[in-house]
């Protein structure tokens, strides 16, 4: 009885996103940030002026969009103020500070907009992920990395043959990054890069859901980037499951696998 409630409750909420989703665009609200960027008082900032924005838009009945009104505004003040300050995130001491705020802001949106949508391709460059699969390789036998299906990214291309890509995903569940083995270079091109997650991807249902919402949804709808939509790479052909991608894939994890073993400490 209790999952059967827990499904219909689920699928209700669900609906009611759906909802107040259509035809309705975020207003355009001002947020002045007056600290430093980065200092602990931003971010203690801004959550005093999420908290009065969506105070300002509070509506008496339940499903109201206050919290999403608020949070864009300060998805917009932060993107604003990453993009000014560009340098300054990389190696600074509230650097994971920067992403767990952003991405929780995210995650309180009624729905992701295409210009937040496409923001993950910069974020995703703070990711730190090596020029050359070899030092990936590295880093995956430490941990700090994984090797992940890379299903949505062996679309056939031009540069080279698909089948030979691979991805990571780091530690946190964040960063994407997806290298070709034969030629240990980073696939950046808009069919098969590697992109940011707002909501990592997970087994337990709400997360699920999440990852589904933020991420899944948007890419559908807009593609990677705005050069190509997600019609036009899905009817491009797979590479997927051919048998150079089978061998590959598995030669390259026996590789982690043997490093992981040879490995005598990580940093």
């Amino acid at each position: 009885m209790f999952p059967l409630v827990f499904v219909i409750l689920f699928l209700g909420s669900i609906y009611g996103t759906y909802l107040l989703n259509e035809d309705y665009e975020y207003p355009n609200i001002d947020v002045d940030t007056k600290t430093e960027f980065l200092s602990e008082t931003y971010f203690t900032e801004l959550s005093e002026q999420y908290d009065q924005i969506r105070s300002q838009h509070r509506k008496w009945y339940r499903l109201d969009r206050s919290k999403s009104i608020a949070a864009h505004a300060i998805l917009l003040q932060m993107m604003n103020d990453l993009e000014e300050n560009k340098a300054r995130l990389v190696g600074h001491e509230n650097h994971h500070l920067f992403f767990d705020t952003f991405d929780r802001y995210v995650r309180k949106l009624t729905y992701i907009t295409e210009e937040i949508h496409y923001f993950r391709n910069v974020l995703n460059q703070y990711g730190e992920a090596p020029q050359r699969l070899e030092d990936m390789m590295e880093l995956a036998a430490c941990g700090k990395w994984r090797l992940f299906s890379a299903r949505f990214h062996r679309y056939e291309e031009a540069e080279s043959d698909a089948a030979y890509h691979v991805k990571f995903i780091s530690e946190s569940g964040r960063f994407e990054v997806v290298y070709h083995t034969e030629s240990g270079e980073i696939v950046d091109n808009p069919i098969n890069m590697g992109t940011y997650n707002y909501a990592p991807g997970s087994f337990l249902l709400w997360r699920y859901y999440q990852h589904h919402k933020y991420d899944k949804v948007p890419w559908k709808k807009w593609g990677n980037t705005d050069e190509i939509s997600y019609r036009e790479i899905t009817k491009l052909n797979s590479r997927h499951g051919s048998p150079e991608q089978k061998n590959s894939t598995k030669k390259l994890e026996q590789l982690i696998q043997e490093k992981m073993s040879d490995s005598k400490s990580c940093s």
